[in-house]
């Protein structure tokens, strides 16, 4: 009886573990086209994680929700989930992306 207790709690173990490790993989990475401008780059990313630098040097971390023809807005900030933020798409000198 205590065996296929051990059995049935490995099992699970287990499928917890490849679920976990399937969720890694599955783990959006983003698309770019050297090619395209800031704001088609932009635009074609929506809804995943991006940092841009800004002519200031600083960067912004968060997900794309909006493009418009000025401005980008970016949610739940790295570090400020509660935050969003509104760039000037002219100011964005870099696009940092996972890649893989």
């Amino acid at each position: 009886m205590n065996l296929n207790k051990l059995i049935i709690v490995a099992l699970a173990i287990g499928i917890l573990f490849s679920a976990v490790q399937i969720a890694a993989a599955a783990e959006e990475t983003t698309d770019f086209n050297a090619a395209a401008s800031i704001k088609e780059n932009l635009l074609s990313n929506i809804g995943k994680r991006v940092a841009v630098r800004i002519s200031a040097g600083d960067a912004i971390e968060g997900i794309i929700v909006k493009v418009g023809d000025r401005a980008v807005q970016l949610s739940k900030l790295s570090g400020k989930d509660y935050y969003d933020a509104i760039v000037q798409i002219d100011r964005i000198e870099a696009i940092v992306f996972k890649a893989r």
